[in-house]
């Protein structure tokens, strides 16, 4: 695809490599690669991707007990240490190739050029596809309740989501917000505590068999919710100023569609090395056919493709060397001069 120029006022950063995603697939790979002595920045909608998700991690390594923000903000942190910038707030929306370099285009009209570029954005959240939901995304509605549900504390919200994520959701508002209307599919399924919990809790109307129609509100902010019974087709209005919608995620690749290769759920095809079909771009987390979607392997599958992204900027630099190891990188982290090996 060619390269467009930059609209106009639109400023277009250059860095060795960028990175679409901070999860923690995202933020590990600034990492190791900042480490390296990379120019890299991590592009991202929100920081901790689906980390948000969990209250408490216990099976990362080397780590009793952590909430999944918690182990963003450390490893952020550690990025951060070595150089690595961030832009968060910044939804991707194209990817441009340019003269064997990749052009990042956010909503916002922002521009970001790399030699090499890493795919770490995990799934999405599952949308409602609704009138009134994508002018008030932000605007009352969420797709990460315990991200955002202490803004809504004292106000009436509703749930719209399915399984244990939807009942989390519920759970946590129950104690902030004085109503609690929560919008279900099907009958309720998931966790039987968390079932009776919910059937239990005094200020949480449970609508099942229902579905959102349409979200009200005035562009600025949300002020009801319009839902049907699918087996009557009566519909209703909830009156509530937060909408969090906790539907599950999908892999929203089209974006890239013409960069790798995709399997039948739209995850990214990679190799052993992050590797995709086109030279400098790498996948990583749980947007990749992996099958093992866990924190830790993440991680790890991230630091490898970041290693091989180094690698290949080398290469393509006519640079000898290759960095396989870390061993040797030890000491503190230096704010003028870093204990790493630069290009």
């Amino acid at each position: 695809m060619a390269a467009e120029k930059p609209q106009d006022g639109a400023r277009e950063e250059v860095y060795d490599v960028v990175i679409v995603g901070a999860g923690i697939a995202g933020l590990s790979a600034a990492l190791y690669l900042a480490r390296q002595g990379m120019n890299v920045i991590v592009v991202s909608k929100d920081l901790g991707g689906q980390l948000l998700q969990a209250s408490v991690i216990e099976n990362y390594p080397g780590i009793d007990a952590i909430k999944g923000l918690d182990l963003a903000l450390r490893v952020e942190k550690q990025a951060k240490l070595f150089g690595a910038k961030t832009r968060y707030g910044e939804e991707v929306v194209e990817v441009i190739q340019d003269n064997g370099q990749f052009v990042v285009v956010t909503k916002r009209g922002r521009r970001y050029r790399g030699d090499a570029l890493l795919l770490t954005f995990g799934k999405m959240p599952k949308k409602m596809g609704v009138p009134g939901e994508e002018e008030h995304d932000g605007k009352g509605v969420s797709y990460c309740t315990i991200c955002d549900g202490p803004l809504y504390k004292g106000k009436p919200v509703a749930i719209v989501g399915v399984g244990d994520q939807g009942l989390e959701g519920v759970m946590i508002m129950m104690g902030l917000s004085p109503k609690v209307y929560y919008v279900t599919p099907s009958r309720l399924f998931g966790d039987p505590g968390f079932i009776d919990a919910v059937r239990k809790a005094p200020n949480v109307e449970v609508l099942e068999n229902h579905e959102p129609v349409k979200v009200l509100g005035d562009g600025a902010r949300v002020t009801g919710l319009v839902v049907r019974n699918r087996e009557t087709g009566e519909e209703k209005k909830l009156d509530v100023e937060g909408i969090f919608v906790e539907l599950g995620y999908v892999a929203k690749t089209d974006f890239v569609s013409h960069l790798v290769d995709l399997n039948q759920k739209g995850e990214i095809i990679t190799g052993k090395m992050g590797e995709t079909k086109t030279p400098g771009v790498y996948a990583a987390g749980d947007v990749t056919d992996i099958p093992f979607k866990q924190a830790v392997i993440s991680a790890g599958d991230a630091v490898k493709a970041a290693l091989a992204a180094f690698n290949y900027i080398r290469k393509k630099r006519g640079l000898k060397g290759e960095v396989r190891g870390d061993w040797r990188k030890t000491g503190k982290v230096q704010t003028k001069k870093k204990a790493a090996l630069r290009l």
